[in-house]
């Protein structure tokens, strides 16, 4: 009711509580003067009562005590009503003295410091009533929650929430044990070991992470803690974030990506992750793509001399470059970022971009990965994803560049879709060029779901529990390796430092994840239950979709399934066999033809001679005989809108 009153109201009543707050104090004075030293200094000086007020008030109005906020009161305006206070009990006993002068009569001195104890307590007190009564009521609505993270970004989180937004903080969290038992801003530390008893006892509904500079693994481990408890669990921004001005504290969001995984981080090798980035020429393809813009961004880190962005889409290189210029910017580095419009099927743009920078390095990302996408764009998918790796290869090895790195996947093992038949193609022409041409030094690096990615099925369940769902999934046993972009994107900088032959690396994916349980912790993370035959009163539910064309039930990465370390430890060698060159490039050359003439049967004829371990669910199944079968694009289509994707 108090803050819906108009501004001058507000001020008249403000004015009128201190002016009865100090006629209050100075007779509560006289009368506890009275009682302990036998005076009638009330009787005698009764008109200094309307005078003080009227001082007060006056005072309080010099130094802007009625211009403050109460709701953003801090320490320093206390200190101003204490110091007003002070003057005006000066002041009433000047004139008390200046009344009396010349005559010979006992004056109660001690009246005045008592007077201006008591007046900086009501006034400050006064004060604070009201504080204390906007901030009830402005959490009557707002969510309970604790700060999980006690120093100096749970302070300031703590801040930014108090006055507003719509959590209220009833607790600090905190592993450090010196820090617990204490108390800030008026609420105690607890150890983690209290916040079940904290959930019951004051109803949390929310935990806050404000630890911006805490490793991965230690926030994997407390996520991973706080997990068993039903709570939704918001986080800061990271300490990265804070620094470069993108993000405050107070803008809390939901978990990230590799949040919701809990896969730990390892720190670069950056012998390795420098060797083929640092005062070199750098051309990545795809440069726009989720992988290929990652590989940017950990490349400008580490100084190259160019840094040369190669991508068809005119949008994506954009918003690439113009990403890439502020962390320049930020970083203080002096590449020169070159971004190129072109595509890795035009030989001759890729040749004149790599000979005018004098690119010595190649990473190599552009593909089409959508499997429901390539299966109904057969030929375009495999154009793009084989033929255009050749001719990057090619013209790598023409022009003399020394490092050539191709980002393959796990769908390229035992493929059962064109999109990984086409990448295992892909790395089959890779490899056959590096045989011929000595001196470039050539790795594929293979690796599972990253992330985040477009596509993936990450922000896909993230939109449809926005939506109230249904989550949608193909299959309840579904599995998926998984990683972040920046982690992946940092394996294949180190692993392009051990190419030497044409090597097939696999990434460290830990182990495979069920896609129904990640659905059912993004669920649960966004604060809601999952609706099931045992939980009909859940909030989203989970709907089986069915496989689609071309889609294995789990993924592998390496085809002998032997594997043998290097010399970095998330890194290994897939023991494979290694084509003939000379057959596999000739029937390279038959695809290529095929291709040309649109004729999809001839280039699924030599697709099989190429990867006799392809083996279609049901899409082209009948292509070894001869018999080509077609599904249309429209049964496709509808079946990419039905499901996410999961690359």
């Amino acid at each position: 009711m108090l803050e819906r009153l108009h501004k001058r109201t507000k001020f008249c009543i403000a004015i009128c509580v201190d002016a009865t707050v100090a006629a209050t104090t100075l007779w509560i004075s006289y009368w506890f003067l009275a009682q302990v030293f036998n005076t009638g200094a009330a009787e005698r000086f009764w008109w200094l009562l309307p005078v003080s007020s009227v001082i007060t008030v006056c005072l309080f109005y010099f130094f802007g005590l009625y211009r403050a906020v109460l709701r953003f009161a801090g320490a320093r305006f206390f200190v101003q009503v204490i110091v007003s206070s002070l003057i005006v009990s000066g002041l009433v006993a000047s004139i008390a003295l200046a009344s009396v002068y010349g005559e010979r009569v006992g004056f109660p001195r001690r009246v005045f410091v008592l007077f201006a104890l008591m007046l900086s307590v009501g006034s400050a007190s006064t004060r604070l009533f009201v504080r204390w009564c906007f901030e009830r009521r402005a959490n009557r609505n707002r969510i309970p929650a604790v700060i999980y993270g006690a120093g100096s970004g749970g302070s300031q989180l703590f801040a930014a929430t108090r006055y507003g937004g719509q959590y209220s903080a009833k607790a600090f969290i905190d592993d450090d044990s010196e820090q617990q038992g204490k108390t800030i801003h008026g609420l105690r530390v607890f150890s983690r070991d209290k916040i079940k008893t904290l959930i019951e006892s004051k109803k949390i509904q929310v935990v806050l992470l404000a630890m911006p500079s805490i490793d991965q693994n230690n926030r994997s481990e407390i996520i991973n803690y706080l997990q068993q408890f039903n709570v939704v669990i918001k986080t800061t921004p990271s300490l990265i974030e804070l620094v470069s001005g993108k993000a405050s504290v107070s803008d809390l969001h939901n978990l990230s990506f590799e949040d919701l995984m809990s896969r730990p981080t390892m720190r670069a090798n950056e012998d390795l992750a420098r060797y083929c980035v640092t005062e070199k020429s750098v051309m990545v393809t795809g440069a726009g793509g989720s992988i290929g813009s990652e590989l940017c961004r950990q490349i400008i880190s580490r100084e190259p001399c160019e840094l040369v962005l190669f991508e068809i889409s005119e949008s994506a290189l954009f918003y690439i470059e113009q990403e890439l210029l502020s962390r320049k910017s930020q970083l203080g580095s002096k590449v020169n970022i070159i971004p190129i419009l072109g595509s890795v099927l035009d030989k001759k743009r890729l040749e004149e971009v790599i000979r005018e920078y004098s690119v010595t390095s190649v990473f190599h990302a552009a593909a089409y990965k959508h499997v429901p996408m390539v299966e109904a764009n057969p030929i375009e998918g495999m154009n793009n994803n084989v033929i255009g790796t050749r001719r990057v290869a090619e013209v790598c090895a023409d022009t003399g560049v020394k490092s050539f790195v191709m980002v393959s996947t796990d769908k390229a093992v035992r493929p059962t879709n064109l999109m990984g038949a086409s990448k295992r193609v892909a790395e089959l022409v890779a490899q056959s060029i590096a045989m011929n041409n000595s001196g470039l030094n050539t790795c594929i690096v293979r690796f599972g779901n990253v992330l985040g990615s477009s596509g993936s099925v990450v922000p896909t369940f993230r939109e449809q529990i926005k939506c109230g769902g249904p989550v949608t999934i193909t299959h309840p046993d579904m599995t998926r390796f998984f990683m972040s972009i920046p982690e992946a994107s940092q394996l294949v900088m180190q692993a392009g430092a051990m190419a030497k032959n044409a090597e097939i690396f696999v990434l460290d994916m830990g182990s495979p994840v069920r896609i129904v349980d990640l659905a059912k912790r993004m669920i649960e993370f966004a604060g809601l239950s999952v609706c099931d035959t045992e939980h009909p009163n859940g909030d989203i539910e989970i709907k089986f979709t069915g496989l689609r064309p071309g889609e294995k039930m789990y993924e592998e990465l390496s085809i002998s399934g032997a594997l043998s370390p290097t010399e970095h430890s998330k890194i290994r060698e897939s023991q494979e066999e290694k084509p003939a060159s000379t057959t596999t490039l000739l029937l390279i050359d038959k695809m290529e033809f095929a291709i040309e003439l649109r004729d999809i049967k001839k280039m699924l004829d030599a697709l099989f001679q190429l990867v006799p371990e392809y083996n279609p669910s049901d899409l082209y199944a009948n292509s070894k005989t001869g018999e080509v079968l077609i599904h249309t694009n429209e049964s496709i289509l509808q079946g990419m809108q039905t499901s996410p994707a999961t690359e």
